[in-house]
């Protein structure tokens, strides 16, 4: 009997590539759970509640500078210091002058911004509030407050606003489709990473090269294999009972222990094991071997039954078939 040392035995690759094949519905399944669940996270994540959500509205006010007594414009006004000008007297006076009275210096300097995106002429003023309509008014007030200080300074002949929007709902940038392909991606990989380990870990006997592993007994067959594969199960029941004598068929199951009288009955001919083709694995055939040994069972040979006809052709090719097809189509036409 061979050494058992099947768990470090090199792969079949052709065996595994089609278990895996026969697999994929699964890893699809898994592929497309996960994308279903991370896409549903994440639409989750982004719905944000009634009164935490952001309205946006915005304005372009024109600067229109009067001219110093160099001829420049009035170079102070950037950038850098208009944020902190709407924060202070007198804008924001003037500001919550054209507010109603529940309005706050804190939430009107919060809720401004206000910045030089290029031309130092043109002034893009920004509101932001939880409120659709407390945005609204606060950048009308705001532009009125800008129009009445370009009368008031003599920095400017006058400052106007040239566009003013309606409040908008902020919507948060949407990556749905990369959250969706992400799941998508992770639960291929998780799936194949489990039928790999499955097939590594589980060693199922599936083709005579796995039985090779843990018995020197000879290969008896598929029992009701394919084509020539039952022909020649059959041929070889007929040469070990020429060779053996009586020859007796133990098809054992794995959700099946022997009983004494199994063994009794075994030990009165040879033994040819038949075990089922993917439900058994190599260390459970092993184990029944060495119950056979134990109880002075001589086994003559091994054998696989139910075995998967579409596996055993994609394992060993049409051609392997191919002649006993046409041998039994011949037969019946001339029948």
């Amino acid at each position: 009997m061979n050494d058992r040392n099947y768990v470090n035995e090199g792969m079949d690759i052709k065996k595994y590539m089609i278990c895996l094949w026969k697999r994929l519905p699964f890893v699809a399944a898994a592929g497309i759970a996960a994308a279903l669940l991370f896409g549903l996270l994440y639409t989750l994540s982004r719905t944000v509640p009634e009164g935490e959500r952001e309205y946006q509205a915005f304005a372009k006010v024109y600067l229109d500078f009067a001219a110093d007594e160099t001829g420049e414009v009035y170079q102070a006004y950037n950038g850098y210091t208009w944020n902190d000008l709407m924060a202070a007297d007198p804008i924001m006076e003037l500001t919550l002058g054209y507010l109603p009275a529940d309005y706050t210096r804190e939430e009107v300097e919060t809720a401004i911004r206000a910045e030089i995106l290029s031309d130092i002429r043109l002034l893009t003023v920004t509101v932001t509030t939880n409120r659709e309509e407390r945005t609204e008014a606060i950048l009308h007030a705001a532009v009125q407050a800008l129009a009445e200080y370009g009368k008031q300074a003599k920095e400017f002949i006058e400052i106007g606003a040239i566009q003013e929007t309606e409040a908008k709902l902020v919507v948060a940038d949407n990556r749905l489709l990369q959250a969706v392909l992400l799941g998508f991606l992770l639960g291929l990989f998780f799936a194949l990473l489990i039928v790999m380990l499955r097939g590594v870990f589980e060693a199922r006997v599936l083709l005579p090269g796995d039985l090779k592993r843990i018995t020197d007994a000879s290969f008896t067959g598929y029992a009701n294999g394919p084509g020539s594969l039952g022909e020649d199960y059959e041929k070889n029941l007929v040469y070990l009972r020429e060779k053996t004598g009586d020859i007796t068929i133990c098809e054992a199951s794995p959700d099946r222990p022997f009983s004494v009288e199994d063994f009794r009955n075994l030990r009165t001919a040879g033994v040819v094991l038949s075990v089922p083709f993917g439900r058994a694995d190599a260390a459970w055939v092993s184990y029944v071997i060495d119950q056979l040994a134990a109880q002075d069972c001589m086994l003559a040979g091994v054998a696989i039954r139910e075995a998967d006809e579409r596996f055993l052709r994609r394992y060993y090719g049409r051609t392997f078939f191919g002649s006993r097809d046409a041998e039994e189509k011949q037969r019946s036409i001339k029948e």
